[in-house]
């Protein structure tokens, strides 16, 4: 991913965002000290996303952000963990319907401030984005950086199977 224009992106929903899912990626930013937050996986609708993961070099932090409703301006809601880019991660997103909690891992782990109570999911209807996502001026925080292993899955996975993602295969369902 370039920084500037390149992306990659589906037709359609990969995962349902209004219900249980998780979603796996390897990502190695190009720069030690990013100059502005730039997005690795985005879903949405019309006039915002669902979800996206970015690093912000503010907080030097991975970030989710998950949006209450389809709707310019709609409240946000961010958790994160803060981590020197300086090699590949292993992120995952996991909405967890039952007990309306996010989480974001990195390399596996999460932290306590990278989970949130979130009750107010919405069903997306725009594709998966990779490099890219929404902003109040459209499309932008373009990722500067390669992207691997994209991995979606309905339902929660286990920690252990969270922990197997971005190694090279499928985690085990079992």
């Amino acid at each position: 991913m370039d920084g500037t224009t390149g992306f990659a992106a589906t037709d359609e929903p990969v995962v349902d965002t209004d219900d249980s899912f998780t979603l796996g990626v390897v990502v190695r930013l190009a720069d030690a000290e990013p100059e502005r937050p730039m997005t690795v996986l985005s879903q949405g609708g019309a006039n915002g996303d669902a979800f996206k993961v970015r690093y912000d070099p503010a907080t030097y932090s991975w970030q989710l952000v998950v949006t209450h409703a389809d709707e310019p301006g709609a409240a946000e809601t961010v958790v994160g963990q803060s981590v020197w880019p300086d090699e590949p991660q292993r992120l995952a997103v996991v909405h967890d319907d039952a007990t309306d909690r996010i989480t974001l891992y990195v390399n596996g782990e999460a932290t306590v401030d990278a989970s949130a109570s979130f009750r107010h999911a919405w069903q997306s209807t725009g594709g998966l984005q990779i490099g890219r996502g929404r902003t109040a001026e459209g499309w932008g925080e373009y990722l500067r950086g390669s992207v691997d292993e994209v991995h979606a899955f309905s339902g929660v996975l286990s920690q252990v199977a969270i922990q197997q993602l971005g190694y090279g295969a499928e985690p085990c369902l079992c």
